[in-house]
């Protein structure tokens, strides 16, 4: 019983950190699930802006160059769009 106890300490303690995302990973994984080439890991100059009704716009641009815009409707509908 003492070793399966000590043995369950180990793997707990030894088990590796969470990950945490960050916004501009998740923005290039949405870019990329989406169908897009974003040519990186992460996205740069992100600008969000929502309207009155609850509709997000982001727009940020890839490692590669291209500017993507992100809407995502109040209902939660998405759509990626190329910007250059």
């Amino acid at each position: 019983m003492k070793r399966i106890l000590i043995a369950l300490i180990l793997t707990v303690l030894m088990a590796p950190a969470a990950y945490a995302v960050t916004e501009a990973e998740d923005i290039a994984t949405t870019i990329k699930l989406r169908g897009y080439d974003c040519g990186g890991r992460a996205v740069s100059n992100i600008s969000e802006t929502q309207d009155e009704q609850g509709n997000r716009t982001i727009q940020a641009t890839c490692p590669n160059g291209v500017r993507y815009q992100i809407t995502v409707s109040s209902s939660g509908r998405m759509q990626v769009q190329a910007l250059n």
